[in-house]
């Protein structure tokens, strides 16, 4: 057994058996180009043959783990425990994420086998772009978050990144953190995104918030999803936060869960 970088050539063994991972499929067949292109792709071979493979990300504060797949064929042989702990190998960070789905049985208890925790639940929702009429505006300054943000991370392109003081000027600046106040105070914020590997999906993650203003961020998101072409919207609610919407379709829970390495 060894695990190598990804070649072009092993493209077709991957997508093989990556191809029926979910009931709707795998969407490595999408990543697959731009993940080989920008690095951190690799495969795991046994007698040769390709079995594994799994994308790793490299941030200024953290490691990021996706795609992790082993052949069918060859599960239960503890190929998904080789490659995270090579993945452990190569980074040079303290902390290490990767997210997954709660109904993942196998790779929850293996990420908890190896130390991870689980830190935060998500909840992915989606919605339709509309024409819609909302008080929400873009955040101008830190201080208008009020320091209500209940999580410490944010999703960013399917990639939760830590959330802090400095994290949130840099997202101020760029535009993307939607509030929604009502007599002076923030009652909601949130974090929008395109997605890097799927650039027809608008992203918005809450951070924080009670119902009453979550429901005018969410109009407000769907009218700049709209007057910006996007198809679809993706929306990742913490568990821990209620609402309730009819536009609002509710999908998948997911369990982000975190490492620190010493």
């Amino acid at each position: 057994m060894r695990i190598r970088s990804a070649r072009g050539s092993d493209k077709d063994t991957v997508l093989g058996f990556c191809k029926d991972t979910f009931l709707w499929g795998d969407y490595i067949a999408d990543v697959w180009d731009k993940w080989n292109l920008k690095g951190g792709l690799y495969v795991l071979e046994e007698n040769d043959s390709v079995v594994g493979v799994y994308h790793i990300d490299f941030f200024k504060k953290e490691t990021w783990v996706e795609g992790m797949r082993v052949h069918p064929q060859h599960r239960k042989k503890g190929f998904g425990t080789k490659m995270l702990t090579h993945a452990e190998s190569v980074t040079q960070n303290k902390v290490i994420r990767l997210i997954i789905e709660s109904e993942n049985h196998p790779s929850i208890k293996l990420a908890k086998s190896m130390g991870y925790e689980i830190e935060e639940k998500w909840r992915l929702c989606y919605m339709i772009p509309a024409k819609q009429e909302s008080s929400a505006t873009i955040a101008t300054f830190s201080a208008q978050l009020g320091g209500i943000a209940s999580s410490s991370t944010y999703a960013n392109s399917w990639r939760w990144l830590p959330l802090d003081d400095e994290e949130i000027r840099n997202l101020i600046e760029q535009k993307r953190i939607i509030i929604s106040t009502k007599e002076g105070k923030t009652m909601a914020a949130g974090i929008w995104s395109q997605s890097n590997d799927f650039p027809q999906i608008f992203q918005f993650a809450f951070v924080s918030g009670i119902e009453e203003g979550m429901l005018y961020i969410l109009r407000y998101i769907q009218n700049m999803a709209y007057d910006l072409n996007f198809e679809r919207i993706q929306v990742f609610i913490q568990e821990k936060i209620s609402i309730k919407a009819n536009f609002l379709d509710k999908g998948s829970l997911f369990y982000l869960m975190k490492k620190e390495l010493h």
